[in-house]
């Protein structure tokens, strides 16, 4: 692997080697980590567990926490609402939808040691102090061709979610930043960090820069941690290393002017080297209109482009593979009754809406509500015949026409043999008036990265580890490969975060983490 490929542009050209003596502050502690997302956090907390001095460079105003699932193969909560998942198992099918392209010793660890990681987690977020509610995310896809396992946690009640945040992954980052900062971990918010200070081969420290242009050099003793997220705000990256990101509709759960690969250039500019590209994203089809099932999908030239029974990225990577930013989803009035029997053969999110095992799949008055509200927001539109429909999306109307025909015949059929679709999920769009939602690819994160060793050491092209220097989160490579997002659990990239930050956190204060998490032995 190169460090350095000369394709790419201007982002990967090193500064110049900024000194000590240009700092006007120095700032010292066991463990130095950059960025206060879950990664971030998970590793301050697990390092100050260990009585560690740690400090942490932020450069936004807080710490951040986002998205509701945190997935892991096993847990004890599964295991105490009678679950449990074979993880070799879980292993094959991962690395097939992958294409082969993952790290399979990087996948083995966190399938071995997710669920200490999650464990370790809700003993926390369940304290008093906190008192959220664990639970498991219900709404995955049944069938057989993008089957799902349980495995996605959320947590309910916290006080995050009393302020109007999300539930989940704003509760899990609150409660380990308040438990690390009463061990004594610092926080410097409003400082970004520019540059890692390499001395004799190993990385000894960063020079982060304040709100006032002040340089401050952090020195870690004993490591510093790169956990400062993807690489999906910074669009010359992304054309380089994963260019199909840049035709997404819309970069979301990326803070604006936030992660832009700073971590990811540093460690780069240090000696490290990223994995194979394309670099692998997370899609969601959610932006716009936030439930489009299974049912006919048109591009914008009113032509149907794909088996619509998928998960949520196949649809959003079938939207993009069309070069186009969003697609088309229509329902006829009796959506309504169609949704729940493809339940039992499908599912997933943006298709049921049960936020926790047990709950109905499908809410009549809820999904109604969505539908109502994307009318409002001009993200849905109706009409009572196929042309008005048409007209309203405006495609061609002889095309959508064509395509509502063809595909009608083929559902009463019951035989697609344009797309192979599955007759039980496939119905016939009939009854006025039509409905068209807006369907499109936005991206999460980029999963890319620097390439690691088990102990979360950044690599360099000769699959060294650099001395002193760790990764962990979506700054880290090689979990995905370039196969991409495959949701086989839910809320994997969060889960990630978690594990890793704690493995880094334990490695980075100077434990072992083969002796902490026997498991790790794979």
């Amino acid at each position: 692997m190169l460090n350095i490929d000369p394709r790419w542009g201007s982002w990967a050209d090193a500064p110049a080697a900024m000194k000590p003596d240009e700092a006007s502050e120095t700032l010292g502690a066991d463990v130095v980590i950059l960025g206060a997302g879950m990664a971030g956090v998970a590793c301050a907390l697990r390092a100050a567990q260990m009585d560690a001095k740690v400090l942490v460079l932020e450069k936004s105003s807080g710490w951040s926490g986002r998205g509701g699932n945190i997935g892991v193969a096993n847990s004890s909560f599964m295991k105490d609402n009678g679950i449990e998942n074979d993880i070799d198992e879980v292993a094959r099918e991962w690395v097939k939808r992958c294409g082969n392209r993952c790290d399979e010793k990087i996948l083995r660890l966190f399938l071995k040691n997710g669920g200490r990681a999650m464990d370790w987690l809700v003993d926390i977020i369940t304290q008093p102090d906190y008192g959220a509610r664990p639970a498991l995310q219900g709404c995955m896809y049944k069938g057989e061709t993008y089957l799902e396992l349980a495995g996605s946690h959320r947590f309910f009640g916290g006080p995050m979610e009393k302020k109007g945040m999300r539930a989940g992954g704003a509760d899990a980052v609150f409660a380990m930043y308040s438990e690390a900062v009463k061990l004594g971990a610092g926080f410097l918010f409003n400082v970004v960090a520019e540059q890692l200070l390499k001395e004799d081969g190993g990385v000894t420290g960063v020079f982060g820069r304040r709100a006032d242009g002040s340089i401050v050099l952090a020195k870690g003793r004993r490591g510093v941690v790169i956990a400062t997220g993807d690489i999906g705000g910074n669009h010359a990256m992304c054309e380089d290393l994963a260019p199909m990101a840049n035709r997404c509709a819309l970069k979301i759960y990326s803070p604006k002017d936030g992660n832009n690969g700073d971590g990811h250039r540093m460690g780069l500019w240090a000696g490290g080297s990223f994995e194979e590209t394309p670099f692998p994203m997370v899609l969601h089809p959610m932006a716009f209109h936030y439930s489009n099932y299974c049912f006919l999908f048109v591009k914008p030239d009113g032509t149907r482009f794909m088996n619509e029974d998928s998960y949520v990225q196949g649809k959003s990577v079938a939207v993009l593979r069309e070069r186009t930013q969003f697609a088309w989803s229509i329902a006829d009035s009796q959506w309504r009754q169609k949704v729940p029997p493809t339940l039992e053969n499908g599912g997933g999110m943006f298709w049921g809406h049960d936020c926790e095992i047990g709950q109905p799949g499908f809410d009549p008055e809820y999904e109604q509500g969505v539908f109502e509200r994307g009318l409002e927001r001009g993200v849905v539109v109706t009409a009572d015949t196929p042309e008005g429909l048409a007209e309203k999306m405006g495609v061609p109307a002889d095309n959508f026409v064509a395509t509502v025909n063809r595909y009608n015949k083929l559902a009463l059929d019951g035989n697609d043999v344009d797309f192979g679709k599955r007759a039980e999920v496939m119905d016939p769009v009939v009854d006025p008036p039509f409905y068209a939602g807006h369907l499109s690819a936005n991206l999460l994160t980029m999963c890319g990265g620097l390439r690691t060793d088990l102990a979360t050491r950044v690599l360099d092209a000769q699959d060294n580890p650099i001395e002193g220097l760790y990764v962990c989160g979506s700054a880290a490579g090689e979990f995905f490969g370039a196969g991409d997002y495959p949701t086989y659990v839910p809320g994997i990239g969060h889960g990630r975060c978690v594990t890793f930050g704690r493995i880094a956190g334990i490695n980075a204060a100077g434990g072992n983490a083969h002796e902490e998490i026997p498991s790790l032995d794979i």
